[in-house]
This record gives C-alpha cells, structure tokens and sequence, in this order.
C-alpha cells in the first residue's frame, strides 16, 4: 500500500516536540510507572490511542508488556471537555496503585478548551506528568496545564494535522510497528484532513467501521478489539455494511428535517431538527451535521453552513468557501461564550466544525443570534 502521508516544514518544526514526548512515554515504561491514556472516541482519536498503545506494548516485548498492561488505564472520552469527575476517577485509579514515581496522563484528541483547564490543574498538582497530544485550536492557559502540549498550531499547523496523525509520529520515535502509517492515514481520513490529497478506499472503509464501532455498545471500548477487526477484511466489510445502511437511512432522514436559507451576504444557512430524526448510537449527532451538509455542499455553490440542533445543543459544519468568507465556528462560539454567558455552557471545536451546549431556555435566542452573526459576516 503506497504511502500517502505528507511532509513538510510543520512536521520538521514539531519533530523536536515528538522525540520529547516520545521520551516521557519510554522513561514512564522503563521505570513501569502508571500510564492513563485517556483518548477521545472518534476515529481520530483511536487511532492516536493505538498509535500509542502499541509501539509502547512493542518497546516493552510480550514479556515485559504483560507485567506491565495492568499499570496502563485506557479509556474513551466521550467529549471534547475532561470533566472533574472523570479526573477524579482517573486520580483514585491511579492513587491506588501507589505508583513509586510520577505517573504520566497521556491526552489524546482532546481537553484543550476552557472548559478542562480546572482537571488538568487537578491532576498537575497530583504530580502527574501531563502530555497532551491534539490538534483543536488553543485557548490561553493550556499550555501552562501540560508537561508538554504536541499541536501544530504552535509550529505554523492547523487543525488538518489531526491528533492520530501526530500520534503516530511519536510513536515512531518510541518503537516502530507493522500499520502505524496505516493508523495516521485512517486517522486523517476520519477527520477529512486536507493534508491527503489522495488515500486508499480500504482506509476510508475502515475510518467509518472505527466510528460505528465506537459509536456502538455491542463493542467493547477497547484497543485490542479495535486493533484486532482492523486486521480482519471479513470483519471490516461486515460492519462497513452495517454502518453504510444506517448510514444512509439516517441521512434520508435528516434531509426531510432540514431547511435552506439564503442569507443577504450569499451565505447558504442549513437549519437541521435533530430531535425529529431517528438515528440511535450512530451516526453520532454531529456526523448527522456532517451529512447534511457535505449532501447540500454538493449541490450549492456557495458559502455554507450547517447548524443541526436540537434541546441543548448545536453542531456546526462549514465549506472552505464559508470559511474563505470569514466564517470561523470555533471563533463565532468564542463571541457567544463572551457575550451571552447566561446562555452558554460550553462549546469549541475546529473553524469548520465544531459543538454548542446551551443553557435550558435559550435555544432560539442563541439560534437568533448565531443566524445574525453568520449574515453579518462581510457586510
């Protein structure tokens, strides 16, 4: 399988950031000190944990590994925010160990928001070493939370350089495996990376097989599972089937719920009623947003966003010639979050995708005023 992944002056600037994170995962697992490898569950994020994962149980050898695999926490994060109580749980797992020397917390795809600063500085003064790997826009403070934070966005980069993908080039640096390009292809793949100009359908087949898997509680929420239908053709075709079929019928169904604006400045606006559509685990509620969108995206050829809300919560999409325009998601939920704190719970993402939860009651108003913002945009 040829590879597809990029080079360039982003990667050579962070090279110096890989080799040091690679350096606190090796020194943690020569001193056997407790690992918790805390990912989010996306495909990116699997990957990134995999990456991980894997070129740390191939430094060790199955010898030394099975010793060891009881003093790595693994666990999926279901949001972009560590929540305290998640921090909380991870401490006491740890504490409980009685680890002889600093335990290292590995962060994967996510917990660079505000919204995670207060974990991160519990876990700091818990003396946990704490590497941070991902790829979302940084907000002030976070860098200071970390032993080391590994982001493009401190080398020139941007979002394209997904968590999974930077991963993997630490990985390489802590011992090399058979399928870690593989893992950050799929990885880029499932975050619709602009850094691959051209991939292999087989990786895209099983970029979507990972978020249905994670998506759904008949799996395990675990690595080797994960690793282990990767590596089965048989497998991926059954569950890529499965989820193309459940796929489509949700997509049929999201459409029915979903209305096109246009707004005064050019802008397209998609309005999608997530409470009218039937979709159970999967598709996750925000790659329902993604479907809509990339379906109208298609078929307009204009500046385009994609708000699918329902009680709570909003998701974002928007194409490159919305955000050529101006429309930048995670800036425009940085102006809610300043001018209506009453109404703002928590919210962040990437410049074209990206997630808001609203306070009880404020639905329409923050709906109102996001449809202004957008509509205001060049004028």
């Amino acid at each position: 399988m040829p590879n597809n992944l990029p080079s360039n002056g982003v990667l050579g600037s962070m090279s110096e950031d890989f080799g040091r994170a690679a350096e606190m995962i090796k020194k943690c697992l020569a001193a056997r000190s407790p690992m918790l490898l805390r990912h989010h569950g996306d495909c990116d994020g699997i990957c990134a944990a995999l990456s991980v994962y894997s070129s740390s149980k191939s430094m060790l050898g199955e010898k030394e590994w099975e010793g060891y695999r009881k003093k790595m926490l693994i666990f999926n994060n279901h949001s972009a925010i560590y929540t305290l109580r998640s921090v909380l749980d991870d401490m006491e797992l740890i504490r409980n160990m009685q680890p002889a020397s600093a335990p290292l917390a590995v962060l994967l795809d996510f917990s660079v928001n505000l919204e995670s600063i207060d974990s991160l500085n519990a876990l700091k003064k818990s003396n946990f070493n704490i590497l941070i790997v991902d790829h979302h826009p940084l907000v002030p403070g976070i860098k200071e939370m970390a032993t080391l934070l590994v982001t493009p966005w401190l080398h020139g980069g941007n979002s394209d350089y997904s968590a999974g993908f930077i991963a993997g080039e630490i990985a390489k640096k802590i011992k090399q495996f058979d399928g870690i390009e593989e893992l950050q292809e799929i990885a880029l793949i499932g975050d619709k990376s602009k850094l691959l100009t051209r991939h292999e359908e087989e990786l895209e087949r099983k970029a979507l097989v990972l978020d249905f898997m994670a998506s759904s509680s008949e799996f395990a929420e675990s690595l080797e599972v994960y690793s282990s239908v990767l590596k089965n053709p048989q497998n991926i075709n059954s569950i890529y089937n499965r989820a193309m079929k459940k796929l489509e019928l949700v997509k049929k169904d999201a459409m029915r719920y979903s209305k096109l604006k246009e707004l005064s400045n050019g802008f397209r606006l998609v309005l999608v009623k997530l409470d009218k559509v039937r979709s159970g685990e999967f598709p996750a509620r925000g790659r329902i947003c993604g479907e809509v969108h990339e379906e109208y995206d298609r078929k307009l050829d204009a500046p385009l966003v994609t708000i699918a809300y329902e009680e709570g919560v909003m998701h974002f999409r928007a194409n490159g010639k919305a955000r050529a325009a101006g429309f930048n998601a995670n800036q425009l939920i940085g102006e809610l979050k300043s001018e209506m704190t009453d109404a703002i719970e928590s919210g962040g993402g990437h410049d074209v995708a990206a997630g808001l939860r609203i306070r009880k009651g404020f639905d329409r108003m923050v709906l109102e005023e996001i449809t202004k913002k957008v509509g205001d945009i060049g004028k």
